[in-house]
């Protein structure tokens, strides 16, 4: 009868970024070794809570399949002596596995003829296998930090206290750390109620026992509890709870049993700024801020207890009292920030380091402005200059304020705060936050000229610096976030500068380098080294965009030989191949143009001096000349409509001169015996590939 298993380790408190990698984990080698025993199973789960982790394996056979274990022995020309006797070889092959040389089998294998035993091996009791695999996925676990807390030397992400391993209601009986930590069938409820063991009757009543003691072990059912609870409480006072996504997942890895207590503070603690008041709600205490019907805050705030709703009001006063604590701590910040003159921040930017190599962060705002400014000159932005040197002042300076270095994530936000207290304009104000944005690859664009601008600059300045001095990705490692600030710039010049020439800006962006970092080998090729990363991340974001990688291959290609020029006219390019696609004949078309592409790859490994000159006096056949006339027709019209950027009727003039490749392909010989002929027609090939390659390179298509 098939049973369900379940493993807990009970341990100390886990950290909350743990968890997650540490489940599919769990999940991943529980299939790999169970698969690889041949025991059979159903669905496999893992829960967590921040003092346990959870594995539970669904209807798991008595034993694993019967099986045949076959063993090669010495080759039938090896097997015997001249005299037909067995060989020692045989024999000694034959008491290995306890079997009469007669009882060998003889089978074909690729280097022959070769003796075989097989041995049929009964199924292993399911006890006995996961006795074996259940300490082995604990101890396999990867986390970033570990701890050791005993003499064998045993390694985990916090100590081991308790184990439940269970086969139905059997204990598997397994022990770590030289029998120092054995599996029972004995848990803890919740820490802050009673140390006292719990007895697990089987692993069916793992869950529902759990949570009779005040431990909720599904997340997904503790997260539900947590905003249901605080939604509830929330409706007592007819408000809304700002749930915030992430809180809400690292309140659900710090409670085993949630239960919402709605506090209060003084109201005069609502004259900071809502986003000071919630990230230090967030930040500090892990609370969840209240707003009114209207979507103002309040002055009321929501903690998650762990625990049950008992001695609530003494649970309550503890809440308010650090959190007025921490509010205090802000309002000092705040109020010291904005006595500070903007021109006493800038002049402290002087002794910030940005990069140890590349110097301050006000030396970089010079280089900023130099960038910002030849965007706006280069592209015809007409932002006003004042205003663009204004916001780049102004942009960096709240890195020097209080409030930012207590709370990191507030930088630019601060900016656009303190800026609005100071009397400058939303324009100005708006730019200094939006000048860090996108915050994420997918985060949202800044909102306007302006802002791109400075957001283009800064980031262009970061990104070139660092390539200056070696600093760029490596594999997986990017500490600097590049690839994300990349892609925010990619995507900030598709849609605001489609036409921009972004080389020319990488250029002025290494040219505004200090001299001393001009001097270094990497600057040498820092250059080169941009323009690949960049295509690199081009590539990536049309990817994940959703279309094909060979249509973005198709397009990047020739896109590569013009340079980051125009890349909003890559997606245009996309669409249309991507719709064209869609239509029957285009199959045939890129058909006949991948055979002329491996022509010209064919000529070129032959070394052949071919060109896309054409000597019309070397065209014997009509069939060729039939398609060079035809393509000289059709060319004047392809400058034209290249030049339009109409790529959809670029493309479509494909129709006209297939037939006529057709025709060429089926009765003219290009790889003739006359060089010159052969050498002209491949010419012609080239003539007419080039120009439509100059787009899009069709013998990409898969």
């Amino acid at each position: 009868m098939n049973k369900n298993v379940i493993l807990e380790i009970g341990a100390e408190e886990i950290p909350s970024s743990y968890i997650a990698p540490a489940l599919d984990q769990m999940k991943k080698f529980a299939e790999d070794m169970l698969n690889a025993a041949m025991l059979d199973h159903g669905e496999i789960r893992t829960y967590s809570t921040p003092r346990r982790l959870i594995l539970a394996i669904d209807n798991v056979e008595e034993k694993s399949k019967d099986s045949v274990q076959e063993f090669n022995g010495p080759s039938v020309k090896a097997g015997k002596d001249a005299n037909g006797n067995w060989t020692q070889a045989i024999l000694g092959f034959s008491n290995k596995h306890q079997v009469k040389p007669e009882q060998l089998v003889i089978k074909e294998t690729p280097k022959g003829q070769y003796y075989t035993y097989s041995k049929k091996i009964k199924g292993e009791k399911a006890t006995n296998i996961l006795a074996e695999i259940l300490p082995a996925i604990i101890q396999k676990i990867y986390f970033p930090k570990t701890m050791i807390w005993e003499a064998s030397g045993l390694k985990f992400a916090r100590p081991i206290r308790t184990i439940v391993a269970l086969y139905g209601d059997k204990v598997i009986k397994f022990s770590l750390a030289n029998g120092a930590i054995k599996a029972s069938n004995k848990t803890i409820g919740l820490h802050t109620l009673t140390t006292a063991p719990i007895v697990i009757k089987s692993a069916d009543e793992y869950k529902q026992t759990l949570q009779n003691n005040c431990v909720l072990v599904d997340q997904q059912e503790r997260k539900q509890r947590i905003i249901s609870s605080i939604n509830e409480v929330a409706d007592t006072i007819s408000a809304k709870a700002i749930l915030d996504e992430s809180l809400v997942n690292e309140v659900n890895n710090l409670v085993e049993y949630p239960t919402a207590v709605l506090c209060k503070f003084n109201e005069k603690y609502l004259k900071l700024p809502p986003e000071v008041l919630i990230t230090c709600l967030k930040k500090q205490q892990k609370c969840f801020a209240v707003k009114d019907s209207t979507g103002k805050l309040t002055n009321y705030f929501i903690n998650v207890r762990n625990g049950k709703s008992e001695n609530l009001d003494i649970v309550r006063a503890g809440y308010e009292k650090v959190v007025v604590a921490r509010l205090e701590d802000s309002v000092f910040f705040y109020d010291n920030d904005i006595k500070k003159s903007f021109e006493s921040s800038l002049e402290r930017l002087k002794g910030l380091i940005f990069q140890k190599e590349i110097g301050t962060v006000y030396e970089k705002l010079t280089r900023i402005k130099a960038v910002a400014n030849f965007i706006n000159e280069e592209n015809k932005l007409n932002i006003n200059k004042d205003t663009l040197t204004r916001v780049i002042d102004l942009s960096k300076t709240d890195l020097v304020s209080e409030m930012v270095f207590e709370y990191p994530e507030l930088q630019g936000i601060m900016g656009r705060i303190y800026s609005k207290v100071a009397g400058e304009s939303d324009e100005i104000s708006n730019a200094i936050e939006q000048h860090y944005w996108p915050l994420s690859a997918s985060g949202a664009l800044p909102e306007n000229i302006l802002s791109i601008a400075v957001s283009l600059a800064d980031k262009i300045d970061t990104v070139t610096a660092d390539f200056a001095i070696g600093l760029e990705p490596s594999g997986s490692a990017d500490p600097y976030g590049l690839r994300r600030m990349a892609i925010g710039i990619v995507r900030m010049i598709r849609q605001y500068l489609p036409e921009a020439d972004f080389e020319k800006i990488l250029d002025m962006a290494l040219n505004a380098l200090p001299e001393q970092i001009k001097q270094k080998d990497t600057f040498a090729t820092a250059k080169q080294r941009l323009v690949k990363f960049f295509w690199s991340r081009i590539e990536n974001i049309y990817e994940n965009e959703g279309y094909k990688f060979d249509e973005v291959k198709a397009v990047i290609i020739p896109s590569q030989k013009i340079g980051l020029k125009s890349l909003g006219d890559i997606v245009k390019k996309l669409n249309t191949l991507q719709n064209l696609r869609k239509e029957t004949s285009f199959e045939s078309i890129t058909t006949i143009f991948k055979r002329a592409s491996n022509i010209l790859n064919q000529a070129k490994k032959q070394k052949l001096n071919f060109s896309d000159s054409v000597n019309k006096d070397l065209l014997k056949e009509e069939p060729e000349q039939n398609l060079y006339n035809k393509y000289v027709e059709v060319d004047k019209e392809l400058s034209g409509l290249l030049a339009n950027k109409d790529y959809v009727a670029a493309i479509n003039k494909l129709n006209d001169i297939k037939p006529y490749l057709d025709t060429f392909f089926e009765k003219v010989m290009v790889m003739c015996e006359d060089e010159n002929v052969k050498t002209n027609r491949i010419s012609l090939i080239n003539y007419i590939t080039e120009k439509f390659n100059s787009f899009v390179s069709l013998s990409s298509l898969q």
